[in-house]
């Protein structure tokens, strides 16, 4: 009994220092027992802000714009494509299988198929011409099509040319063959009328004349042919 009287008199001796101490703290600072029971979800210092970095680009803005070999490595040329900036120009990447940058990893290159994997917010993705090609704005014309349609339409116009030329050399041979017709038609019409005006004397004259004409033309025919044919006796006779 002795003993158990102690021990409770020892705990409330405890006791009595503790409430003691509690009380001359609070009387020191009023404000304590506020603090600690942070009514209003006070604390001392505010939590840090979440740090906002720059959203990546998306999916659908990467495309496709070429592969080609560098110092015996072969590289996929992409556009990164910003939607909500469509005055701005896309930014270009050149990378390697296995290089970084802007948050696309190149996976794998094959030139032969023309397709190009890549990593992109943790997702791999396939790239391909047929559907991820950079389409410009400004198509050109195949330059087969060009030269054989140039080349046709030069051909054609030959063609027309040379046409054209024919046909009006004929025109003018023809009208030539005219005035020469009618010239001579004209002629004799001439002849005629003035043999048909002059009497009768004079158109005897003139007829006699006409027969004179004739036959000094046949006499002097005959006799080139006469010396002709001596000359060449006497050249066979010398041989």
């Amino acid at each position: 009994m002795k003993k158990s009287g102690k021990s409770v008199f020892a705990v409330a001796t405890l006791v009595f220092f503790l409430s003691s101490i509690e009380s001359v703290r609070t009387i020191e600072n009023p404000y304590l027992a506020i603090s600690k029971r942070n009514a209003f979800d006070l604390t001392s210092k505010p939590p840090p802000a979440p740090k906002v970095e720059p959203e990546p680009p998306k999916s659908e803005d990467v495309k496709l714009t070429g592969i080609y070999r560098r110092d015996g490595v072969e590289r996929a040329a992409l556009a990164l494509i910003d939607s909500k900036k469509k005055a701005e120009p896309p930014r270009y990447l050149q990378l390697a299988t296995g290089e970084k940058k802007d948050g696309i990893e190149i996976v794998s290159i094959e030139k032969p198929t023309g397709k190009v994997t890549i990593r992109e917010l943790g997702e791999l993705r396939s790239l391909s011409f047929k559907e991820d090609g950079f389409k410009t704005s400004v198509a050109k014309a195949p330059r087969t099509s060009s030269r054989s349609s140039s080349s046709k339409s030069s051909s054609s116009s030959a063609k027309k040319a040379a046409e054209q030329k024919a046909s009006i050399a004929k025109k003018r041979a023809e009208e030539a063959a005219k005035r020469t017709r009618g010239g001579e038609s004209s002629s004799r019409d001439e002849w005629r009328q003035r043999m048909a005006n002059m009497s009768d004397a004079d158109r005897q004259r003139v007829e006699q004349q006409i027969r004179e004409r004739f036959s000094n033309r046949g006499r002097g025919d005959s006799r080139s042919d006469r010396n002709e044919r001596g000359g060449d006796e006497r050249r066979d006779r010398r041989r």
